[in-house]
């Protein structure tokens, strides 16, 4: 006996349109797809994990047969995907996988949905510009991006040095990304009594300390004292006793040309006012710099990603790759809209407005009204509206 709820009018017609979708797309296999741990969400129940696909065919009829709500891999490969013992299915190794998306980003819940895209994607770029490539030496060829049809992006690392590493180093990687546990007197002492070039974040760190003085000495940077010191007699205060010499090691010096110099000896000296000084402005550019991911994805050896090319369940949007090179112009609300649902008008009743600028088009919806399908699709799977 079958106990399964039935699927409303509205939403057995959403179905309906993503079965087209799949009929009319192949989507792309990821590498080692039998390896790979198959998760779906169907439209009447809840997660189903533990399957597999052998081939293109396999993945296509089983698109056309069940038409997922969400679609799902596991980063991890194994050499039994569909063991439901985790320990079973024997882990060979993983990628490593970011998710970025609006759960974690400041302000989101006052931002639009164009808006946590944009700034999503400011992130997303920031991770895999300044971290993947320049500080952590991935090459772009190993950096796999995609439009989550969500509300942001997955970053995929694929490389023969990363599948092996752990939960405990994924996390290290997410807490360098995430800036976590990162202060300018962390950093100061973690690189105490080294003789090595300072690297990472507290390159970047004393590059803004460095710049800040070297500003105040050309007279640029006096509106960020300004921030700090409230009142004009207290910065002007501050300002004289930078012009005091200190004996650094076996030179007389100004305080502001030894502040103005890179590197880590002028921490030695600083008082404890000249150190909350350097700190504001490093914890400024700290936070300007890192990156707000999900770390659990990050973290989780077994993780279930969604599948390149399949459809978000609340949204109608594809699952889509972009270039890394590409993804500053990328436009998910016009260039993740499957070509399947460009053609055709629904007739959709609202449940609540949505204002939305979609497929190059402003709309402000409301009521009865007829849409172009890709819109009607968004608009029932968000949970906006009902199929008339």
């Amino acid at each position: 006996m079958n106990n399964k709820p039935k699927l409303q009018e509205s939403e057995l017609k959403l179905k309906r349109l993503f079965q087209s979708y799949y009929i009319n797309e192949d989507l792309e296999i990821p590498d080692l797809l039998r390896s790979r741990e198959i998760g779906f969400i169907p439209f009447d129940g809840s997660m189903v994990r533990h399957r597999e696909f052998h081939g293109r065919q396999d993945l296509k009829r089983f698109l056309i047969d069940v038409t997922p709500r969400h679609l799902y891999h596991s980063v991890a490969y194994y050499d039994f995907p569909t063991k439901r013992s985790m320990q079973e299915k024997n882990w060979k190794g993983a990628e490593l996988i970011f998710d970025l998306d609006a759960d974690h980003i400041e302000g989101a819940s006052k931002m639009t949905y164009e808006q946590i895209l944009e700034e999503v994607k400011k992130h997303t770029l920031r991770l895999i510009n300044r971290f993947l490539i320049d500080l952590m030496g991935i090459p772009g060829e190993n950096i796999k991006l995609f439009f989550s049809g969500g509300r942001g992006y997955h970053v995929h690392v694929q490389a023969d040095k990363i599948y092996p590493l752990d939960s405990n180093a994924r996390r290290e990687i997410s807490n360098l990304v995430r800036g976590e546990g990162v202060t300018l007197e962390n950093l100061k002492q973690v690189n105490e009594g080294s003789k090595q070039p300072l690297k990472g974040w507290f390159e970047i760190a004393d590059s803004e300390v460095t710049d800040l003085f070297s500003g105040i000495l050309d007279g640029t940077k006096s509106d960020v004292l300004r921030q700090i010191f409230k009142k004009e007699e207290i910065l002007q205060n501050y300002m004289d006793s930078l012009e005091k010499s200190v004996r650094f090691p076996s030179e007389t010096i100004k305080k502001i040309d030894l502040f103005s110099r890179a590197g880590i000896e002028k921490y030695k000296i600083m008082s404890e006012r000249d150190f909350r000084v350097s700190d504001f402005v490093a914890k400024s550019k700290i936070d300007s710099m890192k990156c707000e991911i999900d770390e659990p994805v990050t973290t989780d050896l077994h993780r279930l990603i969604r599948f390149p090319g399949s459809l978000h369940g609340k949204t109608g949007l594809a699952v889509t790759k972009i270039p890394i090179n590409m993804l500053e112009a990328f436009d998910p609300l016009n260039e993740a809209i499957p070509k399947t649902f460009l053609e055709g008008q629904d007739e959709i009743t609202l449940t609540r407005p949505l204002k939305i600028k979609m497929g190059g088009h402003e709309y402000d919806l409301s009521g009865n009204c007829k849409v172009p399908r890709y819109l009607g699709i968004f608009a029932v799977a968000g949970r906006f509206a009902n199929y008339v």
